[in-house]
């Protein structure tokens, strides 16, 4: 690895001089000199010890990440954002995935506080309760490690969130099944304790009220987000009146797929099905998914940027912006056809 004392030999200048340079504490040094050091850093292809240059700034310029998935799109989209904006900056990104499993929660903020980070992303595992996210909480307080929560929150003093309007997109999905004739649209929820979910499901519950449809809770079933629970869904509501199916994430839609084709049924022909997250895969399926699309690279990189002020000058008096989804229709809906 080059030092600046290896610059400082071939340029014939003290290693102080080199040093100030490449600090950017060069104020009364000469202008050729200057050029001299840069030009050789290049030349060499220096790259500075981070470990070291984190000893003196007390800062390693680098973002712990910690998702519950990240073979769901929905995740690796989140992730892109952040990292481009982490590279854009000049920060690094250390990737956790837990598989949404609580305890590795812990373990990772344990492993990435070791490890000297600067701050957290933070996307809780879908098993976490407030009692369990309370755990976490006080770990991240306990190690005095800045961070903000990815859409999955529970509402805790100075508690920042980088958030979507789910309630909206909730309402849009089921808008849209009741604008094609359908009145009994079950759904296959996420976690009924994760605010999230039960946002999505107060939209749908606004989309019924406000065009006069009484809420059926035996249609209603609980999920968890993977694409097994979409499959089982099926299997509870195939004895249930329903002609349309709101999946709260894309995943568990993929299952309605495969659960519905079990029992003899096609989407659209005989059930409409609406997804939620608009993941890259939804758009290329033999029936392309009618979803909810969400801006996630852009909340992702709005949380990275946000951590980044926080850490760098201690506050941000701007909130997050929470992102507005939006409806994407595709051959998965279809309008109710008449009964004999």
């Amino acid at each position: 690895m080059i030092t600046i004392k290896d610059i400082a030999a071939k340029t014939k200048l003290s290693v102080t001089t080199v040093s100030l340079v490449l600090n950017g504490k060069q104020s009364k040094i000469p202008q050729k000199t200057k050029d001299l050091v840069i030009k050789t850093a290049e030349e060499l292809h220096y790259r500075p010890n981070q470990l070291a240059v984190g000893l003196i700034t007390k800062r390693t310029k680098t973002i712990g990440l910690i998702v519950p998935d990240i073979r769901n799109n929905f995740f690796s989209s989140l992730a892109k954002g952040i990292e481009d904006e982490c590279r854009k900056n000049g920060w690094t990104v250390i990737l956790c995935n837990t598989s949404d499993i609580h305890e590795r929660d812990l373990e990772y903020i344990n492993m990435l506080a070791s490890k000297g980070v600067d701050g957290i992303l933070y996307c809780m595992s879908s098993d976490s309760d407030i009692e369990k996210f309370r755990e976490c909480y006080n770990l991240l307080k306990m190690h005095d490690i800045t961070f903000i929560m990815l859409d999955r929150s529970f509402q805790l003093p100075g508690l920042i969130t980088a958030k979507l309007n789910h309630k909206k997109g909730g309402y849009l999905a089921a808008k849209h099944l009741i604008d094609l004739g359908h009145r009994r649209i079950a759904c296959v929820t996420g976690p009924k304790h994760l605010e999230d979910s039960m946002q999505r499901l107060d939209g749908y519950m606004k989309a019924l009220k406000e065009y006069g449809i009484p809420y059926d809770e035996s249609i209603i079933v609980e999920g968890n987000y993977h694409m097994e629970s979409g499959i089982s869904a099926v299997d509870k509501l195939i004895n249930k009146n329903f002609t349309a199916i709101f999946a709260f994430n894309d995943m568990m839609a993929y299952g309605v797929y495969k659960g519905l084709k079990a029992h003899g049924l096609l989407v659209p022909t005989d059930i409409s099905l609406v997804g939620y997250d608009d993941i890259s895969i939804s758009e290329i399926l033999e029936v392309p998914l009618t979803t909810i699309h969400q801006p996630v690279e852009r909340m992702g990189a709005a949380a990275a940027k946000h951590l980044i002020e926080i850490i760098e000058k201690g506050s941000q008096d701007k909130p997050i912006p929470i992102y507005s989804p939006s409806l994407v229709i595709r051959s998965s809906t279809a309008k109710l056809k008449p009964t004999k």
